[in-house]
């Protein structure tokens, strides 16, 4: 039989050269470097202003006067911001309690509210620009005026 013995010595099976490894792993470095350089845009960072988010704030509102000219319906006058509105409303008025003795109140519900007229502090008139949380907030703030003052009281 012929048969050719194997060799477990590396040096006479194939050549090992003991700096090849840091050759290639300093030159794909190298390479990866020159690469990140070359791509990476050099221009200086371009300023960009902060964004301007405008000062805003909730509105106040405040009752001026208020009339309860029917059993149903009455007049304000509202101060919202810097602005006055002439304000016109219908209510509904109903006993509650509050399931104790002696708890028994008057509930007030608006049915509908009209804007009639707008005027800056000055006198100028302008346009309804209200929306509805103005309409919400004009509501409850009526509501709490003629409960707190009991300016109706139920059937």
């Amino acid at each position: 039989m012929n048969i050719k013995p194997n060799s477990i010595n590396p040096i006479v099976t194939h050549r090992v050269q003991s700096f090849s490894f840091i050759k290639v792993a300093a030159i794909s470095g190298l390479f990866t470097v020159a690469v990140i350089g070359l791509t990476y845009d050099q221009k200086a960072t371009e300023y960009k202003p902060a964004v301007v988010i405008p000062n805003t704030a909730p509105s106040s509102y405040s009752i001026q006067a208020l009339k309860v000219t029917s059993n149903s319906s009455g007049l304000a006058l509202i101060k919202l911001d810097s602005f006055l509105l002439k304000v016109s409303f219908d209510f509904e008025s109903y006993p509650d309690n509050y399931g104790v003795p002696d708890s028994e109140f008057t509930v007030v519900e608006i049915t509908n509210l009209a804007i009639d007229e707008i005027q800056d502090i000055n006198g100028k008139e302008y346009n309804d620009f209200t929306d509805y949380n103005d309409h919400r907030n004009i509501n409850q703030i009526i509501i709490g005026y003629i409960e707190r003052n009991r300016l109706v009281e139920a059937v």
